[in-house]
Formats: structure tokens, C-alpha cells, sequence
């Protein structure tokens, strides 16, 4: 296993850690949001990394498939609105348990946001034009 695959485990489980918290762990939740930043420093600098010896073809093939697992997941996003049929929605703290089924889901979004930034970063460095998504 490398250093990556250890620093994306303990990311994994402090992202399990954070979704296990009840919802009045405030001091908690701060620590672990705390060492999950200094997780996804540390994972984004392998990243730079790894993707600085790749080829061009191989960075544009990346860039498609993530464009593409991006959206997949912004598909599985719930909203309570459009699944009521359109109509109000009254329950108090409906969107608030909308919120808590989204925030994995856009947390994982953002992270594949983040390689895309990094990958067009570099091919703009290498003066290759982005394709439109």
C-alpha cells in the first residue's frame, strides 16, 4: 500500500467518522472538519504530484471520465421538492435531512471538481486547449 492509499483511507474514515456524529456534536464535528482539510492538503499535493508525468492523451482521457463521474453524481442528488410531485413541502426539517443525504454525495463531487481544476491546470501549463465539457 502506498502513502496515497494510507492518506485516503484515514480521509475515508474521517469522512465516516463525520457522518456517524449526532447532530448536536459541534466540537467534534469542528476537529474532524479540521483534520479532513489537512487530509485533502495532503492528498492534493500526491495528486499534483502523479499528474504532473502524464501524458497529454492520458490527462484528457482522465479529464472526460471525470467530467463524466461528476455529473453521475450530481445525478444522485435528492430533492425533495421535485420528488414531492412539485408541490410545498411543510415537515419541519425536511431540507435539513435533505442536506445530511446531499452532503456526502457533493463531498465526493468536490473532490473530483478539484482533480478536474488540477488537470486543466496542467494542460493549460502544456498550452493544450481544454475541450468544452
Amino acid at each position: 500500500m502506498t502513502d496515497l492509499d494510507a492518506l485516503l483511507r484515514r480521509l475515508s474514515e474521517v469522512q465516516d467518522q463525520l457522518l456517524a456524529l449526532p447532530d448536536d456534536a459541534f466540537a467534534e464535528r469542528y476537529e474532524l472538519r479540521r483534520r479532513q482539510d489537512e487530509l485533502r492538503e495532503e492528498a492534493s499535493a500526491f495528486a499534483q504530484d502523479a499528474h504532473a508525468g502524464s501524458s497529454t492523451d492520458d490527462l484528457l482521457t482522465e479529464l472526460e471520465s471525470l467530467r463524466q463521474q461528476r455529473d453521475a453524481i450530481a445525478a444522485q442528488r435528492i430533492d425533495m421538492v421535485s420528488q414531492s410531485g412539485g408541490g410545498s413541502f411543510t415537515g419541519e426539517g425536511t431540507f435539513g435531512y435533505e442536506d445530511r443525504i446531499n452532503r456526502p454525495i457533493m463531498a465526493q463531487a468536490d473532490e473530483i471538481v478539484a482533480r478536474i481544476g488540477r488537470i486543466k491546470g496542467i494542460l493549460i501549463d502544456r498550452g493544450v486547449d481544454i475541450p468544452a465539457p
